[in-house]
């Protein structure tokens, strides 16, 4: 198996804003087929919003987003539980102070139970603090987890905008050949056709120069004869 790494995207916690696109223009966006998205739905639908994840799929920049970093981990040989682990955002909950904590004044002498229950009550009040503390640094973390799933959305929406415009260019690159290749056929065509055309045109002009070549040899044949007669 690949070695363990934590990806830089997160399963939307919701719907999403915009579910524009179809099953088929997801597939192909990830070039696969349908039916192994279909398997995916399935697979990794509590990673989806409810719309990717219905009978008629409807899918969002955060899910195609979602899609994507499940297909580089399937790919890197990631199992379908370890897929959903990387993906789930976890969240640290604070720990209640342990019930044994204020018990410490019960070991002090009853000459200092007055600064040991003070002591004993600052100790939960403490770790508090801290838990709380780092509750608010996961929350941070979660934010940014969302940020980032927002810019990933933006990225997924440009990606499919600069996939139409190049769809969009290569129908025109196509067309373009077609027609230079069309222009080119009637080019040869044309070409045959003056060639043909010269050849008769030399044939006439050559058959012209003989006739003329005649006519002058039987003018000088009968200027010679009448000569003659002279």
């Amino acid at each position: 198996m690949a070695q363990s790494r934590t990806p830089q995207e997160s399963a939307p916690q919701g719907g999403s804003p915009e579910s524009n696109y179809s099953l088929i223009e997801v597939a192909k966006h990830l070039d696969i087929s349908p039916e192994m998205l279909r398997t995916w739905n399935r697979r990794f639908a509590p990673l989806l919003s409810p719309t990717a994840a219905g009978d008629a799929p409807r899918y969002g920049a955060a899910d195609i987003a979602v899609l994507r970093t499940v297909q580089t981990l399937l790919d890197e040989g990631y199992s379908d539980a370890e897929v959903q682990q990387n993906l789930t955002p976890r969240r640290i909950e604070p720990e209640r102070p342990s019930a044994s904590l204020p018990t410490v004044t019960t070991m002090l002498d009853d000459d200092a139970s007055t600064a040991s229950s003070t002591h004993a009550l600052a100790v939960p009040s403490v770790l508090g603090d801290m838990l709380g503390a780092i509750a608010g640094s996961q929350q941070t973390v979660l934010n940014s987890q969302a940020s980032m799933r927002e810019m990933v959305s933006v990225v997924v929406q440009d990606n499919f905008n600069l996939k139409d415009e190049n769809r969009k260019l290569r129908d025109r690159m196509l067309e373009l050949e077609r027609g230079l290749a069309e222009y080119q056929r009637r080019e040869e065509t044309r070409k045959e056709r003056l060639e043909a055309r010269m050849r008769a045109l030399e044939g006439t002009v050559s058959a012209l120069q003989q006739q003329m070549a005649q006519f002058v040899q039987m003018q000088r044949a009968a200027q010679t004869k009448r000569r003659g007669w002279w």
